[in-house]
């Protein structure tokens, strides 16, 4: 049987002993029934990874103790995805399949043809659910890197960090250039927008193009907001052979 990954902040890490967080010690103990001398492993979220030793539980904390460590590297190229705001879960099923994947962020924004719009109050709880679902995501797919979440990105702020990466595609049903031709050898980092529910206008494609990015297509078919980044950054994952 598969050993159970837990996240420990790198912050919280020691020498000697280690105690899971609150949330990571109850899932050990009610949920997985942990208890010394079990052997888990854990993880900072950042690329370290350790096989750890049950010494003891503390009242509602587990402790345990490193036998060993390593660091591992982020495969590359590292992958980015700026999703359009959608309502209900969308947004949530596609963070948690594309932290399976091992994608390093997702940055929400909106736009002209987002049907919803979120004031800060909503924003912080979104963003906080979305940090636990790409954690448990994560964690189940066996990822040492966890994924990044934020949301709440203005047009502005979505062109102005766009602009910033060393390569971008926008997924445009309009687009004519085929998303396996636009890739280029030795990328290290990819950038991929996906538009929200009503998709991009064509004046938001050509701000988006004028950006920095490529103005891609998938093919024919018009694929759903929430399944549009998950073929993508699979298909982007085959091209550099990081999975299939």
């Amino acid at each position: 049987m598969k050993q159970s990954w837990f996240v420990v902040e790198a912050e919280q890490w020691d020498d000697k002993e280690i105690l899971l967080p609150v949330d990571e010690s109850y899932h050990a103990i009610k949920v997985l029934r942990v208890a010394p001398p079990d052997v888990i492993t854990i993880t900072d979220g950042r690329g370290k990874v350790a096989k750890a030793s049950v010494t003891r539980i503390d009242g509602d904390r587990v402790a345990v103790e490193i036998l060993e460590a390593e660091n591992r590297r982020r495969l590359k190229p590292e992958l980015v995805v700026y999703q359009g705001a959608a309502k209900g879960q969308k947004v949530d099923d596609a963070i948690e399949r594309l932290a399976e994947l091992g994608v390093a962020e997702v940055w929400v924004y909106e736009s002209q043809r987002s049907v919803v719009h979120w004031n800060k109050e909503k924003l912080d709880r979104l963003s906080r659910r979305w940090r636990a679902i790409a954690r448990s995501a994560s964690k189940q797919s066996r990822n040492p890197f966890m994924l990044r979440t934020g949301g709440g990105l203005s047009w502005t702020q979505l062109l102005r960090k766009v602009s910033q990466e060393p390569y971008a595609v926008v997924l445009w049903e309009e687009g004519a250039l085929p998303l396996r031709t636009a890739l280029i050898e030795g990328a290290e980092r990819v950038a991929l927008v996906v538009g929200p529910e009503g998709g991009l206008a064509r004046n938001e494609a050509e701000a988006l193009a004028d950006a920095g990015c490529q103005v891609v297509s998938l093919g024919p078919l018009i694929l759903r907001t929430e399944n549009a980044p998950v073929v993508a950054a699979a298909a982007v994952l085959y091209h550099y052979g990081l999975i299939g």
